[in-house]
């Protein structure tokens, strides 16, 4: 028998050393001392009671550890009893069944009659059964949408938190850990052990939810967030998808990227560009910046280019797109603020009223030189924007006639400044205007946006 205890004592102190815990020392007396005291207490499963020393020691589940504390337990109470420890026996006899399996071999022989275990006062006995099934149901539902790098989230019941935290008060256990945390790991090794799945804490690509005990799953999938550009080589397209009770308004970027959508299984896609321009006018040369949103989608792995060719495709030539890298979500901000303050070129054909000539051409190239514009919200859209003056440049105009009333003309200005209003000067409300500088009405007749500096 001392042999035998012995040796149980040197697994113990595999995970109890002297040394102590995060500025604490823990004996194995005293380790064996608590557990002896709650197990006469309350019943606690192996895991239930394995956790109340998690901290102590590397290598070992809780369950190991619940299990090496009962056994040594046992055979502390059988040692003493074949010394003629009446009390010991005693003692024995009113805590084998908190004890649960491991004493009953051992009660059984001393007092020639068994026991039924009560369930465990914290998990009631149900947590082993819910790793497994938890785990098997998850790992299922992560394959199904082609999640790679996931992570694991739990709820408890609150009554079972409240019953863990009032143990651990009450024992002083400095050592422990909470059975979330004991479920999320678990549940994490499990799928990991049964597939090629691997818990990233830093980006995953899918959060799985569980409930405890209840076993109910939720999986919140990430959406996949790409950076590139769109072409729109058509008029009276919109960006934003335009609904009315006929239909759509105009057709827009959100159809064109809609087959996206199917290819990738996903709910749906959300478009953040940086900036906007008017359903009437063209986005060529260098194209928009956009990030693009792909949510919860099953397949995380199309091919880039045949993604585009798709949109292509789908607008017949219309839309185009190039996508060119994975990116954080952090970035839709960024392009979102910084959309209002980076450089745009607008070429823009302009019809003057009167006959324009090479002196009037050259007065907007030098009035609009590096000039500032004071824009009050154009009428056009006030019905729907908060009225504001807002404050833009204009880098530089250049332009040449087209016709004796017709010039073209490429504007470099700031973000966020209304083309159609410079122009016309929207009845004062923009300053100075090309109406103004010429003393003749202009009109936009067509734009396109040829640059947009990316964020």
């Amino acid at each position: 028998m001392d042999c035998i205890l012995r040796y149980s004592y040197e697994f113990i102190k595999g995970f109890v050393y002297n040394r102590g815990v995060r500025g604490f020392e823990i004996s194995l007396d005293e380790v064996l001392g608590k557990a002896e005291s709650i197990l006469k207490d309350i019943p606690l499963c192996d895991r239930c009671l394995g956790r109340m020393f998690a901290r102590l020691g590397f290598g070992f589940s809780n369950r190991d550890r619940g299990l090496a504390i009962k056994r040594i337990l046992v055979m502390l109470f059988y040692e003493a009893i074949l010394r003629g420890d009446t009390s010991r026996l005693e003692e024995f006899k009113s805590i084998a069944s908190n004890i649960g399996s491991e004493a009953l071999e051992s009660y059984r022989r001393l007092f020639n009659s068994t026991f039924e275990a009560p369930q465990c006062f914290i998990c009631r006995g149900l947590i082993d059964k819910f790793i497994d099934d938890v785990s098997f149901r998850g790992l299922k539902l992560l394959m199904h949408y082609g999640v790679r790098r996931f992570l694991v989230g739990v709820r408890v019941d609150k009554n079972i938190l409240e019953a863990e935290e009032n143990l651990v008060l009450k024992y002083n256990l400095k050592y422990s850990e909470s059975i979330k945390r004991e479920i999320k790991r678990e549940i994490g090794k499990s799928i990991q052990a049964k597939s090629s799945l691997t818990v990233d804490f830093i980006n995953p690509e899918a959060v799985l939810i569980v409930e405890f005990p209840s076993s109910n799953i939720e999986l919140t999938i990430a959406s996949i967030i790409v950076k590139g550009r769109y072409w729109k080589t058509g008029r009276l397209i919109s960006q934003a998808y335009w609904p009315t009770i006929g239909g759509p308004k105009y057709y827009s970027i959100e159809e064109a990227l809609h087959s996206i959508t199917k290819l990738m299984g996903a709910e749906s896609i959300v478009i953040h560009a940086a900036g906007r321009e008017d359903v009437d006018a063209r986005m060529l040369g260098s194209g928009r910046p956009l990030i693009l949103e792909v949510k919860a989608p099953r397949n995380r792995n199309v091919d880039f280019r045949v993604l585009e060719e798709s949109v292509r495709s789908n607008s017949n030539g219309l839309i185009e797109i190039s996508l060119e890298d994975y990116t954080r979500r952090e970035l839709i901000r960024v392009y979102k603020e910084e959309s209002k303050i980076k450089t745009k070129v607008y070429k823009t054909l302009i019809l003057v009223e009167d006959a324009i000539g090479d002196n009037d051409i050259k007065l907007l190239e030098e009035t609009f030189k590096n000039s500032t514009i004071l824009q009050k919200t154009p009428l056009r859209v006030l019905h729907r924007r908060k009225e504001v003056t807002r404050k833009r440049k204009v880098h530089e105009i250049k332009c040449k006639a087209v016709t004796r009333n017709l010039i073209e003309c490429l504007i470099k200005t700031s973000g966020g400044l209304y083309i159609k209003e410079l122009v016309t000067g929207d009845q004062g409300r923009t300053k100075p205007s090309i109406t103004e500088i010429l003393n003749k009405n202009a009109k936009c007749i067509e734009l396109d946006v040829v640059s947009v500096e990316a964020p």
